[in-house]
């Protein structure tokens, strides 16, 4: 081989778009086993990823790798892709994340924010949790056994706070102790 050759070969392995066989995603960095050109795999490359922000493309997803200094045994790849599964639609400016199942979060220009999921929502501010699944809505205020909550299914609307409830249905309303008739502590709400 030439050296004009050999400088050209080395050249276009500096950046090769490649095939995704597999990732690994224990230990400090993710990592990919790629083939960067036919019958040329590549094991261990570190996929860089934005601070922030983690997804882990299935097999078969395309990636740049590129050779740190020109050094092919140096080779680090950019965030995966898969055209096949992108999330397209969205508007100018906007953002959202998604996995291959379709579930996804989606940050609107409108300045609303959608979560979409096949299973469940849960949103977390310390102890304080909504979590939002097809047959209910669950909010709690602390983690403890009689911290407030309320639930609501489709055939009921039940809040508690400690050791009282109160239950709501199309048939009535039930609770732990006679209601007491009194100022409401919160109007704007």
């Amino acid at each position: 081989m030439s050296a004009d050759s050999e400088t050209a070969h080395q050249i276009r392995g500096i950046v090769t778009r490649s095939a995704v066989r597999s990732t690994n995603d224990k230990g400090g960095s993710q990592t990919a086993s790629v083939e960067t050109h036919r019958h040329v795999e590549r094991t261990d490359v570190e996929i860089v990823q934005p601070f922030g922000f983690a997804s882990r493309g299935p097999a078969g997803s395309e990636m740049v790798v590129l050779a740190v200094g020109g050094d092919q045994g140096d080779l680090v790849g950019l965030p995966t892709s898969a055209p096949g599964n992108r999330l397209g639609g969205l508007e100018e400016g906007e953002a959202a994340m998604h996995n291959l199942k379709g579930d996804r979060v989606h940050a609107k220009m409108d300045g609303s924010i959608e979560s979409t999921s096949r299973k469940r929502v849960k949103s977390k501010v310390k102890d304080a949790t909504v979590e939002v699944l097809e047959d209910r809505i669950i909010a709690k205020l602390g983690a403890a056994a009689n911290a407030p909550r309320v639930v609501i299914r489709p055939d009921y609307v039940k809040l508690r706070f400690g050791d009282q409830w109160l239950v709501v249905k199309a048939d009535g309303i039930f609770c732990s102790v006679a209601p007491v008739v009194g100022p409401d502590p919160e109007p704007g709400v």
